[in-house]
């Protein structure tokens, strides 16, 4: 719990806690605690995918209201404030609508006066239409219709351009999905470092002070090889619900894989409660992007090799009489372990299986007779993460999406534990 004098300061605060936990306003304490907890595993930066940094300040902000309305001397004052607050609205209210009957009242004696004015004046003649008028409304008519006759053919025209598009995204569907896919070509380093790459926050005092590129570089190593880092320039602001500025300094990390990117946004929250040292300093950790990757590709699996599947992603030609004798008839199987013995003239490190290993096209190529190295050894550059990166992604969600669920079912167990024992004791009572 937050000291008492600071409390203080925020109940003077005009947040509505209240509404906030979703409680009313004389709700009990033990009503206040299972409402925070419930509320809180909402936001907790551990218990979510990918916490952002409204999510971590809406986190920071239900603590506040917690130890507020839990003190009773706190949520007294809190509760003053507040009702002061109404009050003051509800005064501007009334005064808004007195000065609205007052001017209404204006308005209709005005009106009065001018009604009673022209009724000393006389009785004015009726209107009758004249042979100009009636040219004037079969105007008005011919122009009614033929803004009518526009419109319903710009609808038209905008209805057959809607179906020509729809008819054009449905064929490159079908030829996307007709082709043959190569995942030899993704992954690893080969994704764009915004892809690979975390920003990382904190504030320059303390140890935060003497935070470089290199010590950010070794920080960040235990979730995996770090390719590069550089740091941006410091900025005056605040964080979470802090009044006073402070200096933040924000780094970049590219990691050499795009999971290990997603595993220091994830566990980052973790390891600042539990790794000390610099970690303590460490604000938050976000994608540099932006935006989390998307795990939900529809291409994730390949199609499978048949006779009329041209190898390497080449384009289709004419079928002919008998299918390429280079073309396995059954799905490959893969055997790892053989993978250790393996070694190319290209590569130093042999027995190491690439992410491009995991695709039937990479299998297919695997059993063509070997094709020599070309002069530089690297491969052509890719764009995608691989399928293991992305299976390895999916699972780390999952199993935070698991404990999350388990906690939230062992709070409920101590919700109704402590809903049974209080109506044990009032009926002893």
């Amino acid at each position: 719990m937050a000291p008492t004098d600071d409390l203080k300061a925020h109940a003077a605060s005009s947040q509505d806690f209240y509404a906030l936990l979703d409680v009313s306003s004389v709700a009990a304490e033990n009503e206040i605690r299972r409402a925070y907890r419930r509320t809180a595993l909402k936001y907790h930066p551990d218990k979510i995918s990918n916490p952002t940094p409204a999510d971590i300040d809406k986190f920071h902000l239900l603590q506040i209201a917690y130890d507020v309305l839990s003190d009773p001397a706190v949520r007294q004052l809190y509760d003053n404030a507040r009702e002061a607050r109404v009050r003051k609205q509800r005064e501007v209210e009334m005064m808004d609508a007195a000065k609205r009957k007052m001017k209404e009242d204006l308005e209709a004696r005005e009106r009065a006066g001018e009604a009673a004015t022209a009724a000393q004046r006389g009785v004015k003649r009726t209107w009758m239409p004249s042979a100009g008028d009636n040219d004037a409304e079969a105007k008005l008519e011919r122009e009614i219709q033929r803004i009518a006759e526009d419109s319903r053919r710009r609808r038209k025209e905008a209805g057959e351009k809607l179906m020509r598009e729809a008819e054009e995204e449905e064929r490159v569907e079908q030829d996307k999905s007709s082709q043959h896919v190569d995942r030899s070509k993704e992954g690893g380093t080969n994704v764009p470092e915004l892809e690979r790459a975390v920003k990382v926050r904190w504030v320059r005092e303390g140890l935060g002070a003497d935070l470089d590129k290199d010590r950010l570089m070794l920080l960040f190593s235990p979730f995996g090889k770090v390719e590069n880092a550089f740091m941006l320039k410091d900025k005056r602001q605040r964080l979470g619900d802090k009044r006073e500025k402070k200096t933040v300094a924000t780094g970049v990390v590219v990691f050499t894989s795009i999971v290990s990117a997603h595993s220091a946004v994830l566990d980052s929250e973790k390891q600042k409660k539990t790794g000390g040292g610099e970690w303590t300093v460490i604000d938050s950790v976000f994608w540099a992007s932006g935006n989390e990757p998307n795990l939900g590709r529809s291409d994730d699996t390949s199609p499978t090799p048949n006779p009329s599947t041209p190898p390497n992603g080449a384009r289709y030609s004419k079928p002919t009489a008998e299918p390429p004798t280079s073309i396995p008839e059954k799905k490959p199987k893969f055997d790892f372990s053989s993978l250790k013995d393996r070694s190319t003239p290209s590569s130093k490190s042999a027995g190491k299986p690439s992410f491009g290993s995991f695709s039937p096209a990479a299998a297919s190529d695997a059993k063509k007779s070997t094709a020599p190295p070309s002069a530089s050894g690297s491969r052509p550059p890719l764009t995608t993460p691989s399928l293991e990166e992305v299976t390895l992604m999916r699972l780390k969600d999952a199993q935070r999406e698991k404990e999350r669920k388990a906690l939230e079912e062992k709070l409920r167990r101590e919700d109704e534990a402590a809903d049974a024992a209080a109506a044990t004791s009032a009926n002893e009572v």
